[in-house]
């Protein structure tokens, strides 16, 4: 027990570091507790709302001295809504959590000390990010929608989102009119993805349990009610709608690309497009090489790198993003990339029984990270390079222990802040194996 706090116990402190996710660290008799939407040299009063048997949670009352690293937030839901956590921090200090997060996730979960890595900033802060989901909830007229809240279970409703559009953009309140028009007998939840495909231009993914009651007449209106809305996509497990043109396109490095949103894509397309240059720049001086895309989406990097002249396998799990990596490879004239739609883990195994041993592997898996059979796969594979991009530290530092032991060592670490006032991270890491020393004891054994 933390001596003897109960809860809403009301107490003071200083704030000394920022941990992954957001929240600051307050120590108070010995004891660690975090309070979300603080900054390191806030003093602060806290009242405490969560007590367990080695932290506690506090929630932020007042501050009582504020820390030269605090900056306005720009969001007015800020602080409610649960989609950004560090809004409150200034540039250097978003930058400096998130380069101290990656070292420190490597070191305490990965036992890898790293020298600081190189961190890139975005220029683009505010407005940058290509798509955002919306929860939708019913109402006595339809739905409602909005972000979950930092409770975990309060809809907040926006006007718009300062990190995906500017204020005077109307595609939210213009959604909230169209939603507001569906009947919705079952009462049912859903959700909507908003998809910038160009300026002012957008793409709606609805998802429902079901499509029962929906008229699909309402969103084929929808079309010509409101002239912003491109195409429109409803699904369910069951059957799917489509209305208007819900293909976006995307230029990367010369090449292009076509997909809807139903195919995951990065959000912030000036730090994807510095990732993509990257990894390319690690096989610029090389050719025909045989590489392996694990979890490739609709295959920009598998392009990108086919472009080199190396032979590049892609494979995804998502039968919609494969069926837009071939008719992307198809629309570039790239015949060097194959993809094989999948269960990574099933078909990784059976395609390096049949086919050369790669020569680099890439994975950018989900935030879960890499599965034990996958390291167990990649291991005895035993590619002479593998690079690993990764949105969660803590699963990367976990997953390249594995590397570590089986004799990999980091080339390269670069930071990339992909998700400008969150605390999401991005990390570029390019692994080599290491050259065993040969002695006339190795040759004699065949080594």
């Amino acid at each position: 027990m933390m001596g003897k706090s109960q809860l809403n116990d009301i107490i003071e402190g200083e704030i000394q570091t920022i941990a992954f996710g957001g929240e600051g660290i307050l120590r108070y008799r010995g004891f660690v507790v975090f309070v979300p939407f603080t900054a390191i040299g806030d003093k602060i009063t806290c009242r405490l709302i969560e007590i367990k048997k080695s932290f506690a949670k506090g929630e932020l009352v007042s501050i009582e001295r504020a820390s030269p690293q605090r900056t306005q937030p720009l969001c007015p839901y800020f602080g409610t809504c649960g989609g950004c956590q560090i809004q409150h921090l200034n540039d250097q200090a978003q930058l400096n959590y998130k380069q101290h997060a990656v070292l420190d996730a490597l070191k305490r979960i990965g036992h890898i000390s790293l020298p600081p890595p190189k961190i890139i900033p975005a220029q683009l802060k505010w407005a940058y990010r290509r798509h955002i989901t919306l929860h939708m909830r019913p109402t006595e007229n339809g739905f409602e929608m909005g972000y979950i809240g930092v409770d975990n279970r309060s809809l907040i409703t926006i006007q718009t989102c300062p990190i995906f559009n500017s204020p005077d953009d109307a595609i939210v309140k213009q959604l909230r009119e169209f939603i507001h028009t569906l009947p919705n007998p079952g009462r049912q939840e859903g959700r909507v993805t908003i998809l910038k495909n160009q300026k002012d231009r957008y793409i709606l993914s609805f998802q429902f349990s079901s499509l029962q009651g929906l008229q699909n007449r309402l969103f084929q209106s929808a079309l010509q009610n409101y002239p912003a809305f491109v195409g429109i996509l409803v699904y369910s497990p069951q059957e799917q709608w489509q209305f208007g043109d819900p293909y976006c396109e995307q230029k990367v490095e010369g090449l292009l690309f076509r997909f809807t949103p139903q195919a995951f894509v990065q959000n912030h397309p000036e730090q994807s497009a510095n990732i993509y240059r990257q990894i390319c720049s690690v096989t610029a001086h090389q050719t025909g090489k045989q590489i392996l895309d694990l979890y490739c989406g609709f295959g920009i990097t598998s392009l990108l790198l086919a472009r080199q002249g190396h032979q590049v396998t892609g494979m995804e799990f998502n039968p919609e993003a494969i069926k837009f990596a071939q008719e992307n490879s198809q629309l570039n004239h790239l015949k060097q990339a194959q993809f094989i739609q999948g269960d990574v883990e099933k078909i990784l195994p059976k395609w390096l029984k049949g086919h050369e041993k790669p020569h680099l592997i890439l994975v950018n898996p989900p935030r879960t990270g890499l599965s034990k059979g996958v390291i167990h796969t990649l291991l005895q594979a035993n590619p002479n390079e593998i690079i690993y991009v990764s949105c969660m530290p803590s699963t990367l530092a976990r997953d390249l222990a594995f590397f570590y032991a089986k004799d990999y060592e980091i080339q390269q670490c670069v930071i990339y802040d992909m998700f400008p006032q969150t605390a999401h991270v991005e990390t570029f890491i390019y692994l080599k194996r290491k050259k065993k020393n040969i002695t006339v004891q190795s040759l004699l054994r065949g080594d």
